[in-house]
């Protein structure tokens, strides 16, 4: 009865291993870009966006303008170096 039972469990364990249902469950990374739906431009100056209004890159720019991260990567902006 045993190698009955040990047969069984093989057979289930490798069959949910082969469907991918018994693959180890992992987190996903959060990245900068899930944090933050929103982003910061100061569209006088260059190509690159922010996730904070106080980023350092942010510095001598007068204006700024608040929008999506989509929009920004659209328009081809950039990641600001500071916040890599």
């Amino acid at each position: 009865m045993p190698t009955r039972l040990r047969q069984a469990t093989l057979l289930v364990v490798s069959t949910l291993t082969l469907t991918g249902m018994l693959a180890p469950v992992t987190t996903p990374q959060l990245t900068a870009e899930a944090k933050a739906t929103k982003v910061f431009i100061a569209p006088k100056h260059g190509k690159k966006y922010h996730y904070s209004r106080s980023c350092r890159g942010l510095n001598h720019s007068v204006k700024t303008k608040r929008v999506t991260l989509k929009w920004a990567k659209q328009h081809h902006y950039k990641l600001c170096g500071w916040e890599k």
